[in-house]
């Protein structure tokens, strides 16, 4: 336990912290509450096995749970020395000295590790976060949109021939539903297929991306209980897959679906595929009575931000993202 300036003390994070965890993310977020639920589930997905993580948080005087922070290896780009940093503390708490001892503490814990990169990130509206980054020497390297298509009002009779475009290269799309119905052991090929997709989309990362272990993949991709299936959709060319486009629900708002990733291979882009796979989506999401779909993007990955746009997507606030570089040594 670690007693800081601000009259709070910092202790790891523990197992029945995660209702403190959402409702200061909510706090902050309100367009994006998070339940206890999701906020465990964020937890549990880093894979602890494999890579370094330290959670703190912050406790005032009455044993109350005000702040909380994290820094932790990249598995989506890995390596030893780099980590990402993040911290959050209760709006009622802002500018009291908490989120300063927080990042301390990390940044002292990341020192010891002999870090050489950190990524951290900050909405763009949130103007005393970015203050807060940028007085330990964060800069901007990027941007990562959020983007919200209304189903109910989405016009995309413009884009109807997508479809065409693509059946006409060779390609059908598909669910992954359908496709276990015909073949329950076509997982290798769709896990397959995704750790190419995964690693050739434009990413924020300065270093290169690292394909998902087949486990993990299959527990929060594939087997996840708001995952559904046929709503997972592929782009196939004969028994090759060439695209996806998945979704999953949204934990604290019913009416919501989130975008995962959708990609083609480079080799078949060009043909309507991504639009098409696209299109399958926002049709899913009508009919089954969803009102809103959400996804993120990064700012290189400038074809699927103008399908976006096509699509009607609007976009939020974007998230900065930023980096921290200190010398080796």
């Amino acid at each position: 336990m670690v007693e800081t300036s601000a009259g709070v003390r910092l202790r790891p994070l523990g197992e029945g912290d995660f209702e403190a965890l959402a409702e200061i993310s909510t706090a902050n977020f309100p367009d994006e509450p998070r339940t206890a639920a999701e906020a465990r589930e964020r937890y549990e997905k880093f894979d602890a096995a494999r890579y370094v993580r330290e959670y703190v948080v912050a406790l005032d005087g009455d044993g109350r749970v005000v702040g909380a922070g994290s820094y932790a290896h990249v598995p989506w780009s890995f390596h030893p020395d780099k980590y990402t940093v993040y911290v959050m503390v209760h709006p009622s708490r802002h500018r009291q000295g908490i989120g300063t001892r927080i990042m301390e503490h990390l940044l002292a814990g990341l020192r010891a590790r002999a870090a050489t990169r950190l990524r951290s990130w900050a909405r763009e509206d949130y103007a005393h976060v970015l203050a807060f980054l940028a007085r330990y020497g964060f800069r901007e390297y990027g941007r990562t949109f959020e983007s919200r298509l209304p189903v109910a009002q989405a016009d995309v009779t413009h884009l109807a021939g997508a479809e065409e475009r693509a059946r006409a290269a060779g390609i059908t799309i598909t669910t992954l539903a359908d496709e276990l119905a015909r073949d329950p052991h076509c997982l290798a090929g769709v896990y397959q297929a995704h750790c190419a997709l995964e690693v050739t989309t434009p990413h924020m990362d300065p270093d290169l991306p690292r394909a998902p272990a087949y486990d993990r993949w299959l527990a929060q991709d594939i087997r996840h209980p708001r995952v559904p299936l046929d709503a997972y959709f592929l782009a196939k060319q004969g028994d090759f897959y060439v695209g996806e486009s998945a979704m999953k629900r949204s934990e604290s708002e019913a009416g919501v679906l989130w975008q995962q990733l959708t990609a083609v291979h480079r080799e078949f882009q060009g043909h309507g595929i991504a639009t098409a796979l696209k299109l399958r989506t926002v049709e899913y999401a009508r009919a089954h009575g969803y009102r809103e779909i959400r996804t993120f993007n990064s700012s290189r990955n400038e074809p699927m931000l103008a399908i976006n746009t096509k699509l009607g997507f609007v976009r939020q606030p974007a998230w900065i993202d930023f980096i921290l570089e200190w010398a080796p040594g």
